[in-house]
């Protein structure tokens, strides 16, 4: 009986093997192992789908659109109202925004 020994491919030719099989099943060729980000790339664009879910938002008035439609009525925004508030009550701890720099 005679064994026949084969020869162990080199790590060239095995890259070659890698980067041919890359090329047949769509794979990136990275033999640098370096992130590229292609599976972002790849992935679906979530845009589309969101603003079929959720609407566009652009169709719903705000507070704002109300003030600057009728001017005369004088609104007055009770989140802003409150937001300010906090804000002066948060100065009065002296747990405001620090003043900033004069240049």
């Amino acid at each position: 009986m005679s064994s026949v020994l084969k020869k162990v491919p080199t790590q060239e030719r095995l890259n070659q093997a890698r980067q041919l099989a890359a090329a047949i099943f769509g794979h990136p060729w990275n033999p640098e192992c370096k992130r590229l980000g292609t599976n972002i790339l790849r992935a679906e664009l979530k845009g589309p789908e969101l603003v079929k879910y959720y609407g566009v938002n652009e169709d719903i008035p705000t507070f704002k659109d109300f003030k600057k439609w009728f001017p005369e009525l004088k609104l007055v925004d009770p989140r802003e109202t409150y937001r300010l508030h906090m804000i002066q009550d948060r100065k009065k701890r002296n747990k405001g925004a620090p003043k900033k720099k004069k240049a």
